[in-house]
This record gives C-alpha cells, structure tokens and sequence, in this order.
C-alpha cells in the first residue's frame, strides 16, 4: 500500500466511527444499519485488511533476526505510515464496540516484534567471558535498530511494548559501556600488546561508542525522571564514570608514549605513530562527547589530550625545519595536523 492509500485508509475509518457512533444513537433503524456495517468493515479488517497490513509493517522493521527487510515498491509506505494505519484500526474497533479481534491481532503481531528485538539484544548480552564480548560497531547498530522499532511500535499504539524495547537498549547500551570500561582497566592493570590491542578495537568505533554513550544518558535521564535518588549513582552513571577513569589512564599512557618516542626513529617511533592514531580517536571523542556529557572527567580529559597534542605538532613543526629531517616526522606531523584540525584546534 502506499502512504496515500494508507492515509486514506486510516481517514476512512475515522469517519466510518463518527458515522457509526451516530447511527446507534438513532432510532431502531438506523442502529441495525449502524451495526451492520460494523459487522461487514470487522470482517473485511480482520480477515483482509489487518493481516495485510501487520504483515508488511513486520516485513519492513530492520528487525536484527531478519538482517534484510522485504524489498518495497517505490510508492509503498513506511513503517512510520503503516504504524499509523494499524492505531486508526485499534481506534475505530474501540469506537464502534465491544469486539477486540483486531487488537488482539495488532497485540500479537506487535509482541513478536519485541520478542525478536529481546532476542537480538539478550543474545549479545549473554558473553560469559572477555572473548565474548560482543563488536562495539554490531552492538550500536542493533541498539539503533531497536530504537526505531521501539518508536514504530509507539506510534502503532503499543506504548507497552515500546516501553519494553525502550528498556532493552537501553540495558544493553549501559552494559557496552561497562564492557568498554573493562577493557581499558585491563589495559591499566596488564598494558601487554593484548590490551593495547583490544583498547585500540574499542576506540576505532568511535561513532558507535557515542551512539551507545547517548542511550546510557538517555537511560539515566529515565532513571532520574522515575525518582532514583538524587545522591546515589544511576546504574548507567555508575558504568559512565568508570568509562571515564579508564579512558583517562589510557590517555595519559598514550600521550606518555607519543611525546616520548615523538621524534625517534625505528621501532619505538613507528609504535608511536600508531599511538598518534589512537589519540585522534580519543580527540574525537571526547570533543563531541564535550556537548552531551556533563561529566567533568570527560571535559578534563579531552583537554588534556588536545593541550598536549598542540605541544606535540609545535615540536614536529620545529623539528621539520632542520635540514635534513627524516621522513617520519613529517609523516607524524601531517597525523597530527588532520587530528588536531578535526577537533578546530
């Protein structure tokens, strides 16, 4: 169906109600007629309409157990539109009597879109050890696939079940930033190649890790607005702040290595070019994190990293000026320009 059709659809029923609801408070006649029509709309919906359309509404979420959504035409609706149309029957069912069969459908159709979003998520959370631990990058995209199911679904007029899957990111999105903390406290307690390693693999997804970072906040927000006390740490700030703590160590470690090795040549100087790499990552994040975050740690530290990286490019620049200046400080000076220039600094 296209959004026109599904519009007109969702308009019709509306003004079929208002109809109905005026013909049973008529005389004898006009109730029989009034509750014909009823009869013969409920009929064609639950066996027609309503089918049709909780079908192409479920094939058309980026439900994470599929992967691939059906193909739509070009002028089909959006879940958005379809969600519509399926709270217009909910709607005209309660207007026009006591029969629930479309309900029941929608309630159905929509509980198993939840149990494939519960699915996606537990399955993730389920790691039983460090190398279980689910991809930064697959995690964010499922949690956003959820988040667009989760507002669907509220529109569609399941604010129940939208508050289940609101939750199940929500959950999720706080337990990744737990696992990230991990990862750098193992990096603090056991700095081996592995550490570094599974640390660099955390901070490469850095748009992921916002979108992540952004549910917890969202997710303490909720907390907050539900009455948790104000002098006790939300699950989510608690896991935010030892993010925070590990992420601080880690860059100061990395900016002891690369102002150390900034102008060595071999080995120690090409592990400090890599170093470089991940500073820009920690520079990115925390310059966008500056806007959202009310943490000061996370303020602190980025100014930190982007004070002593400025002191870095102003040793690279001197040290380019000097007859005969190897090829790798200026390699590391141009890491540091783009770095350093994606942050405004």
């Amino acid at each position: 169906m296209s959004g026109s059709t599904l519009a007109g659809f969702a308009a019709a029923l509306e003004v079929h109600a208002r109809e109905v609801r005026a013909g049973l408070s008529g005389s004898l006649a006009l109730r029989g007629v009034a509750s014909g029509s009823v009869a013969a709309v409920a009929q064609h919906a639950v066996t027609q309409t309503c089918p049709l359309i909780l079908a192409r509404f479920a094939a058309l979420l980026p439900i994470p157990a599929g992967d691939r959504p059906e193909a739509r035409d070009a002028d089909e609706g959006t879940a958005a539109e379809y969600a519509q149309a399926i709270a217009a029957m909910a709607a005209w069912e309660t207007a026009v009597g006591p029969d629930t069969r479309l309900r029941s459908a929608i309630h159905r159709c929509l509980s198993t879109i939840v149990q494939a979003c519960r699915s996606c998520i537990e399955g993730h959370l389920n790691a039983r050890s460090d190398s279980d631990i689910p991809d930064v990058r697959q995690l964010a995209g499922d949690i956003l696939r959820v988040e667009a199911i989760e507002w669907v679904i509220g529109i569609a007029g399941g604010s129940g079940q939208s508050e289940q899957v609101r939750a199940l990111a929500h959950r999720a999105a706080r337990q990744s930033v737990v696992w990230a903390g991990m990862v750098f406290e193992q990096f603090k307690s056991r700095p081996d190649e592995m550490s570094h390693f599974d640390a660099v693999a955390t901070l490469s997804a850095v748009d992921d890790l916002l979108v992540i970072i952004l549910q917890v906040l969202e997710s303490d927000r909720d907390e907050r607005r539900s009455g948790s006390h104000p002098f006790v740490l939300t699950i989510g700030e608690q896991a935010m702040q030892d993010f925070v703590n590990g992420l601080q160590h880690m860059t100061d470690r990395y900016l002891r290595i690369a102002e150390k090795h900034l102008r060595t040549v071999g080995p120690a100087g090409d592990f400090a070019q890599s170093v470089l790499s991940v500073l820009h990552r920690i520079l990115l994040l925390g310059h966008a994190l500056r806007a959202s975050v009310e943490l000061v740690g996370i303020r602190l530290n980025h100014e930190t990293a982007l004070t002593r990286m400025v002191a870095m490019r102003a040793k690279l620049r001197a040290s380019v000026n000097v007859p005969g200046a190897p090829e790798c400080h200026f390699t590391r000076l141009r890491a540091l320009d783009i770095a350093l220039t994606e942050v405004g600094a």
